[in-house]
């Protein structure tokens, strides 16, 4: 049953059975008591391969998912699909050149013919396509056909209200990630609520919201410095209980608030880094040398 409030979005009691051939009962791909997105929100959802992740998101788009039961609210997200970027471009790709992708995209917002030729200018060019809008799939490159997905899926500005993305950085070199990343950010100011789905937690940003999800089940809901490095009178971060391997710069926090060199809130981004490091007197050549390794 779907229905609509206008401030949030709400899932209870959504099962999704994993069908097999090979077993007479369906065991759970996800199971969520409830969840809520409040309109404007700005969610990372995180999680090991096999979460349950990419179910959830594509479910919270608004995507058939066979197996998939439970109450669903699309509340301000409307009663259409949401744009959706997932980890593969190709599987996504309807017209012919990133042009007609993204002209495909607005005509689904239904934006009146007038206003086409310049949106579409608009997305392309903010993406880095403009000069490849008339260039077949086959002439491109991975990252590229990603990015006209993402030009497609952020082509309505303010008329996208929600916005998922599934790994939609994966492909993509740091130039374009961050240029990806500006454009999700800017319709955020906008006002579009986004959900974006990572396994880099590098990407994190702190004071949002994070939801960290194992087996199927949501194991975390709360804020980016939490989840990453949680009391300090616990053994385990909850990004360590989630399963999730820890990023270096995170992991070295947590040791040196062990060592008493750091006291909370500890540092997340690399200029919160910068200061602290310098902080406790590390040397410049030690400290230039933790913050370029930020694999996690």
């Amino acid at each position: 049953m779907i229905e609509h409030h206008r401030f949030s979005y709400e899932l209870s009691n959504i099962r999704v059975n994993a069908h097999s051939s090979f077993s007479t009962t369906n065991a759970l791909r996800l199971q969520i008591e409830k969840m809520t997105i409040n309109a404007g929100d700005w969610i990372y959802m995180v999680g090991v391969n096999g979460s349950g992740k990419s179910t959830l998101a594509r479910l919270l788009a608004g995507l058939y998912i066979e197996g998939a039961d439970g109450y669903i609210d699309r509340g301000f997200a409307g009663e259409l699909t949401s744009p959706i970027v997932l980890q593969q471009a190709d599987a996504q790709l309807f017209g012919e050149t990133p042009r007609e992708e993204v002209q495909f995209a607005l005509e689904w917002l239904r934006v009146s013919a007038a206003r086409l030729p310049e949106m579409i200018e608009l997305a392309l060019e903010r993406t880095g396509l403009l000069h490849l809008a008339d260039e077949p799939w086959e002439r491109l490159s991975g990252g590229q056909r990603q990015l006209a997905v993402i030009a497609a899926a952020t082509a309505g500005e303010g008329a996208t209200p929600f916005l998922v993305l599934d790994e939609a950085t994966a492909m993509l070199d740091e130039h374009h990630r961050g240029r990806v990343m500006e454009v999700v950010e800017q319709l955020h100011r906008q006002g579009t609520t986004v959900v974006w789905v990572t396994q880099r937690l590098d990407e994190l940003v702190p004071d949002r919201r994070v939801v960290a999800l194992s087996d199927g089940q949501i194991v975390y809901d709360g804020e980016t410095r939490d989840f990453l490095f949680g009391d300090r009178m616990l053994e385990l971060s909850p990004c360590e209980r989630s399963g999730i391997r820890m990023p270096y710069l995170a992991s070295m926090a947590i040791q040196l608030r062990r060592q008493g060199q750091l006291e909370d809130p500890l540092p997340v981004t690399l200029i919160e880094w910068r200061k602290v490091l310098g902080d406790i007197g590390v040397t410049r050549q030690s400290r230039e040398s933790a913050i370029s390794e930020t694999t996690i």
